[in-house]
C-alpha cells in the first residue's frame, strides 16, 4: 500500500503455469537450437522442467546415463559427435535430437505426429538399407512423411535432423541426421540442392553403436575433406 493506496499487484503464477511455461520453452529450445542458446540453453530448461515436476533425480539418472553411454564429454552432447563424425558441422540439431529422447521419455517432448508402431519398428530395424546408397531429405521425406519433430530450421541449405515417434512410448525416436550440401563458395546462380543423410541413430546402447552411416556419411567419418 503506497499512501494509503492498495497497489495493483498480479497474482503470482502457480505451479502448473510455471509447468508449461518451461515445457514450452523446452520445445522450441530443441526444434530450434541455434536461436536458444544451444546445448546449454536446451539442459537448462529440462533441469527446470524436472524441478517443477520434482523428478530431478531422474533427469539427473539420465545424464549420467549420457555420460555413461560415452553420450556426453567435457564439452557435452557436441563433443560425443564430434568425436564419431569429426566432419560433421550440423551438430546443433543432432544434438537437440539427443536430449529430445529424453524429453520423450518423461513425456516432454510435444511432437506433430507420431508413426504407427509396425511402421515405427520398421523403420528402426531396417538398418541394412542406410549403408547401401545415399539419400536426400525430399526422398525421405516422401517415403516416411513429415516427422514428428524437425529439429533446426526449413533451410534446405542447412543441415537438420528428423526424429520420428511411435504411437505408444515403449520405443524411443528414430532419427536421421543430414548434412547441408550447398556450396557457400560457389556463385550465386547455383541451383539449390538437398541435404544428404549422414546417418541414422536409434537404441540406447553406447553412443557409437546406435549410429548406421550411409555412404555420405562415412565420408564424414574421417578427418579428410569430404
Amino acid at each position: 500500500m503506497i499512501l494509503g493506496v492498495e497497489a495493483d499487484t498480479p497474482p503470482l503464477p502457480g505451479r502448473e503455469e510455471i509447468r508449461r511455461y518451461n515445457l514450452d520453452r523446452l520445445n522450441q529450445a530443441l526444434r530450434r537450437p541455434g536461436m536458444w542458446g544451444g546445448e546449454v540453453a536446451i539442459r537448462l530448461f529440462l533441469d527446470a522442467v524436472a524441478f517443477v515436476e520434482g523428478r530431478h533425480e531422474e533427469w539427473g539418472r539420465e545424464h549420467d546415463d549420457l555420460r555413461a553411454r560415452a553420450a556426453f564429454t567435457s564439452v557435452g552432447v557436441r563433443g560425443a559427435f564430434a568425436a564419431i563424425l569429426p566432419r560433421y558441422a550440423d551438430t546443433d540439431a543432432a544434438v537437440a535430437s539427443v536430449y529430445a529422447e529424453i524429453a520423450w521419455r518423461h513425456g516432454w517432448l510435444t511432437v506433430d505426429r507420431t508413426l504407427p508402431d509396425q511402421e515405427h519398428r520398421q523403420l528402426s530395424a531396417d538398418s541394412g538399407r542406410w549403408g547401401a546408397r545415399d539419400f536426400q531429405l525430399d526422398e525421405i521425406q516422401a517415403e516416411l512423411g513429415p516427422p514428428s519433430v524437425l529439429f533446426g530450421g526449413h533451410n534446405p541449405r542447412y543441415g537438420k535432423t528428423l526424429a520420428y515417434a511411435p504411437t505408444s512410448r515403449d520405443s524411443g525416436l528414430v532419427c536421421l541426421h543430414f548434412a547441408g550440401t550447398y556450396d557457400w563458395t560457389a556463385p550465386d546462380s547455383q541451383p539449390e540442392t538437398q541435404p544428404a543423410l549422414v546417418a541414422v541413430r536409434y537404441g540406447g546402447g553406447a553412443f557409437a553403436d546406435t549410429f548406421t552411416f550411409t555412404p555420405t556419411g562415412d565420408a564424414y567419418r574421417d578427418n579428410g575433406e569430404v
